[in-house]
C-alpha cells in the first residue's frame, strides 16, 4: 500500500539527432497520467546534416499514480526502399528520485549500442520512468541523441582531383554523356565559399564549390503563361518551385500556372547517368533552400539580399543547384559583392561557358528579375548578366555543388 496515492514530477528535455545518407522518419511521444505530449514528426533524406533538435518540452506537475506511470517513446522508420540504416540511442536523461528502463522493442536496450534497420522497416525505442518513493518530491529532465546512418556505407577513398593542365584548371568527373559516354567535368572554382586563384603547383583541398564544364544540357527555368485576350502574362521565377530545380532534384516542387498543375518530365541524374553510388555524388554537401534563398535577390544597384522560398521543406537537400548572381559573381568570377555593378566587367571574362564544341553559351542564374515575374537573370556569351523569359528551352543549365576533397 502507498503512503501516498499520487506525486507529481516536473518533466523536461530534448530530442535531437544528426543523420548520414539516410531517408527516415523520426516520431515520438511522451505520455502520462494526465496527458500526451507529441513530439515534431520530421521526414529526413540527406548525405550530411548537423544536428538537430527534435523537439523540447517542458511540462511542470504531470502526475504519477501507483498504477500509471509515465512512458516516453522515439520511433524511427526506415523509409529506403533497398538500404538498412543504424540507428544508435544515447540517453544522457537526469532523473532525481526517478527509475528508469530502457528497451528497444521489447528488448531491453543498452544506450549507445547500434541496432539494423532494415529497409521499409520500423524501430521503438522506450523509455519508462516510475517515482522510486512517493513520499518525495520527484524529476526527470530527459534528453536523447539519435544518430541516424548508412549501414551499407562502404569505407570510402577520398575524392583526388583531376588536373587540366592546358586549360588551368582542376577538376572532378561525375556522370557521362553523348554516344561514347564521355566523363562529364565539374570544375574548381571556390574554396570554403570564396572564389579560387588557379595554382599550378598547388591543388585546392577543404570545402570546394565545383561548377559544370564544357557541357550544355538545356531546360526551362519555371512555368510561362500569356493569356491572348488579355495580354496578360504569369511567369514563375521563384526557384524553390521552379521546374529546373524540380528537374535538378527529381523533387515535386508543385507547379502550377493560372491555376493549373504543371507537370515537369526528366531528370537530370538519369540524363547525365549519374547514380546514387558515384563516390563524387555521395560526398556531396547538400543544401537547404533557406540556405539558397540567401542573397539572392539583387536589383543592379549593387544591393543583395535574402529571398523567402515559396516551398520550405525539411525533406528536401539540394545537392545540385543554380548559382545566384552573387555566388557566380564573387565565388566564379572573383568579384567583391559589395560592388557588383560597378566592377562586373573586370570579371566577366571568369563567367563565359562554353560548350564542348568551343561556343559560348547563356545560361541560366537562380536569381529572379525584381521586375518581371516572368524572367530570371542570365549570364550571356560575354559574361554580361541579362534577363530571359523563364520557358526558354534554349538555355543551358550550369548547376554547382558543394564537396569536401
Amino acid at each position: 500500500v502507498w503512503a501516498v496515492s499520487t506525486a507529481s514530477v516536473t518533466l523536461g528535455g530534448s530530442v535531437s539527432f544528426t543523420a548520414d545518407n539516410i531517408h527516415a522518419r523520426v516520431t515520438g511521444s511522451v505520455t502520462g497520467t494526465q496527458e500526451t505530449i507529441s513530439l515534431a514528426e520530421l521526414n529526413y533524406s540527406a548525405d550530411s546534416a548537423p544536428t538537430t533538435e527534435l523537439d523540447s518540452w517542458t511540462n511542470n506537475q504531470m502526475t504519477f499514480t501507483s498504477e500509471n506511470l509515465i512512458t516516453m517513446t522515439i520511433t524511427v522508420e526506415n523509409l529506403s526502399e533497398e538500404r538498412s540504416l543504424f540507428v544508435t540511442l544515447t540517453d544522457n536523461t537526469t532523473t532525481d528520485n526517478v527509475g528508469k528502463t530502457l528497451k528497444q522493442g521489447t528488448n531491453e536496450y543498452t544506450s549507445g549500442s547500434a541496432v539494423e534497420v532494415t529497409a521499409g522497416n520500423t524501430t521503438t525505442f522506450t523509455m519508462t520512468l516510475s517515482v522510486t518513493d512517493k513520499n518525495q518530491s520527484a524529476s526527470a529532465t530527459v534528453s536523447y541523441q539519435v544518430d541516424l546512418r548508412d549501414a551499407n556505407a562502404e569505407v570510402e577513398e577520398a575524392i583526388e582531383l583531376l588536373h587540366d593542365t592546358e586549360n588551368d584548371y582542376y577538376y572532378v568527373e561525375m556522370g557521362t554523356y553523348g554516344e561514347n559516354d564521355e566523363a562529364v567535368r565539374w570544375r574548381v572554382v571556390g574554396v570554403e565559399g570564396e572564389h579560387y586563384e588557379y595554382n599550378e603547383n598547388q591543388a585546392p583541398t577543404g570545402e570546394l564549390t565545383f561548377i559544370l564544364e564544357t557541357l550544355t544540357t538545356k531546360h526551362v527555368f519555371g512555368d510561362y503563361y500569356y493569356n491572348e485576350d488579355d495580354y496578360s502574362e504569369y511567369g514563375n521565377n521563384d526557384y524553390s518551385t521552379s521546374a529546373i530545380r524540380q528537374y535538378l532534384t527529381g523533387h515535386d516542387c508543385a507547379l502550377t500556372h493560372d491555376g493549373q498543375n504543371m507537370t515537369v518530365t526528366g531528370n537530370y541524374l538519369n540524363d547525365l547517368e549519374i547514380t546514387e553510388n558515384d563516390p563524387v555524388y555521395k560526398k556531396i554537401k547538400a543544401r537547404s533552400i533557406t540556405d539558397l534563398y540567401i542573397n539572392i535577390n539583387w536589383n543592379e544597384d549593387a544591393t543583395l539580399s535574402d529571398g523567402t522560398p515559396s516551398v520550405s521543406d525539411k525533406t528536401t537537400l539540394d545537392k545540385l543547384w543554380i548559382p545566384s548572381v552573387a555566388e557566380i559573381y564573387s565565388i566564379v568570377g572573383g568579384g567583391d559583392i559589395s560592388s557588383i555593378t560597378s566592377d562586373w566587367s573586370a570579371y566577366k571574362e571568369n563567367l563565359v561557358y562554353y560548350n564542348s564544341a568551343n561556343s559560348a553559351q547563356w545560361y541560366w542564374l537562380r536569381t529572379p528579375s525584381p521586375y518581371d515575374s516572368s524572367r530570371i537573370f542570365q549570364i550571356n556569351e560575354y559574361g554580361d548578366y541579362a534577363y530571359n523569359l523563364v520557358d526558354s528551352n534554349s538555355t543551358p543549365i550550369r548547376p554547382a555543388f558543394i564537396l569536401e576533397v
